[in-house]
């Protein structure tokens, strides 16, 4: 049997949901267990490894079992709200990258770098959250691909201190805040946050967030095709709202990334 056939069936018969969290986590760590099974089955990679998106076009993803989600994050996560076969081939790449980014894989890793040399930019962290273990793997990276500018999101204060100490020109890491985060001062964490909101539910600091130097983008909640209008919450104006959520609060969508996303590591 194959690993995709022992996936599908594992699912099925523990009734588990790629609609939530837990159940990816579980079905993530079977796939993990199988990992070098995956390899002999020569995996073909899209884009290099990496997940495609509509905001930022291409971007590097992580396994959910290293996050460390807040009670908000973890039950609005929108990370495969699909089934079928298509969730076994995302969730085995999430596998893949995440363990490649902790020992160097090279199966995963020339792949990857051979794509990111096409690329102006680049997202970290789209879906999932890293490890310790993987940020200086995920720095010799960068260093390799100066001509790349790299934006890295996380909700792990010692992952974005940890990438920016490195203190590269093309990489930037954000802290990301939503109304269930600690919220760090400036003197725990002097570098750039962002901020998630929605549903009603917004951060007990939230006026400090808002008027925050640190801040570098807020992003209303997406749920489904919808975005959450900020008007609703009185920062339709906010200089730090996500461009292209605003598109999309209008009933359009932008044709060209958000220029605040190419130029975010210049916070």
């Amino acid at each position: 049997m194959s690993v995709k056939d022992e996936y599908l069936s594992f699912r099925t018969q523990n009734n588990l949901k790629t609609s939530n969290f837990d159940d990816r986590v579980i079905l993530q760590e079977f796939l993990r267990d199988r990992l070098e099974d995956i390899w002999r089955g020569k995996p073909k990679f899209s884009n290099g490894g990496l997940l495609s998106n509509y905001m930022t076009r291409l971007a590097l993803g992580f396994a959910y079992y290293d996050c460390r989600p807040s009670t908000f994050c973890k039950t609005r996560c929108y990370g495969l709200p699909i089934s079928g076969m298509h969730d076994y081939y995302m969730l085995r790449l999430g596998v893949i990258t995440s363990e490649s980014l902790k020992t160097g894989d090279p199966r995963y890793l020339q792949p990857l770098s051979k794509k990111i040399k096409t690329l102006k930019c680049l997202k970290i962290g789209h879906w999932g959250d890293a490890v310790l273990g993987q940020v200086p793997i995920i720095a010799k990276l960068v260093k390799e691909h100066p001509n790349t500018v790299f934006w890295w999101y996380t909700r792990k204060k010692e992952i974005a201190l940890a990438a920016n100490e490195f203190d590269l020109p093309n990489l930037r890491a954000y802290l990301s805040l939503d109304p269930s985060s600690d919220y760090p001062s400036s003197n725990e964490y002097p570098f750039g946050i962002t901020y998630l909101f929605g549903e009603g539910l917004y951060h007990n600091n939230r006026e400090d967030i808002l008027a925050d130097n640190r801040l570098v983008a807020i992003f209303p909640l997406k749920k489904g095709s919808s975005i959450e209008d900020p008007g609703t919450y009185g920062i339709a104006s906010h200089p730090q709202i996500c461009g292209e959520k605003r598109f999309l609060t209008l009933g359009t969508k932008g044709y060209e990334m958000c220029l605040s996303c190419i130029g975010r590591c210049r916070y």
